[in-house]
């Protein structure tokens, strides 16, 4: 089993790619499935490979040539784009739709089986939850995987979510953007989840720098600022900020 396959899911604009840029960005191979043309902090120039796929399937075709590559972080935004780029190309006007919607399914649990159970390198699918208020929040799929649902497929789910501040963070920005690791009582219907002890329930900050590191065992003093910022305020300075 990968310990480093993990979703990270959230409404759009809540901090999910932009929680990739403390990370070592020329060791990552990013798969632009939301066909993105701008990145926060020109990151598309600075990821170690960047590719927008013109058929959705030629990911599936491409595990083993990325398993061998020698990129160690690969990340899928997003892997909702991902399914309706299926959807679009290879199941409406088909033929045989039900047969379609078959391999959808099968062609989704092979990506992600073969993530979590096949590779050795650190996989992060990113990926868009519903807004429905009052009941549980998924990944946006369809089919038998919506019912079955993606997040069955990871050991560590992160929600995004943004809070206010009362003062312009280091990048000058109001807004703070964190991730919620499990439930809480204020927000229930989260899709989040982690094993116990592993995170707090909700990071300040974030950062995947600081949840792969975790994951490798690091202890992290996630109640210190200065520690859950430390790598934020060096990008700053680089920044001119």
């Amino acid at each position: 089993m990968n310990k480093k396959c993990i979703m990270l899911s959230g409404l759009p604009s809540t901090g999910k790619t932009n929680s990739l840029r403390n990370l070592p960005l020329e060791k990552i191979l990013y798969i632009n499935t939301d066909g993105k043309s701008e990145l926060d902090f020109e990151m598309q120039n600075k990821f170690g490979k960047f590719i927008t796929p013109e058929d959705p399937l030629q990911i599936i075709a491409s595990l083993q040539a990325f398993e061998d590559s020698n990129y160690e972080i690969i990340v899928v935004d997003s892997l909702s784009f991902w399914f309706e780029q299926i959807e679009s190309m290879h199941i409406i006007n088909s033929d045989d739709s039900r047969a379609m919607w078959g391999k959808y399914a099968q062609w989704g649990k092979e990506l992600l089986n073969f993530a979590r159970l096949k590779s050795k390198k650190t996989w992060i699918f990113m990926i868009h939850t519903n807004e429905e208020t009052g009941s549980k929040k998924k990944g946006m799929v369809k089919g038998s995987l919506s019912k079955l649902g993606l997040e069955s497929f990871f050991g560590v789910v992160l929600e995004t979510y943004t809070y206010d501040l009362a003062k312009p963070n280091i990048y000058g920005s109001v807004i703070g953007y964190g991730f919620q690791t499990k439930p809480t009582l204020e927000n229930r219907n989260t899709n989040a989840r982690s094993p116990i002890g592993l995170f707090p329930t909700i990071i300040k900050n974030n950062d995947l720098d600081l949840v792969l590191r975790r994951l490798d065992g690091e202890k992290i003093d996630w109640d210190n600022e200065e520690v859950l910022f430390e790598k934020d305020k060096k990008l700053a300075k680089e920044l001119g900020l």
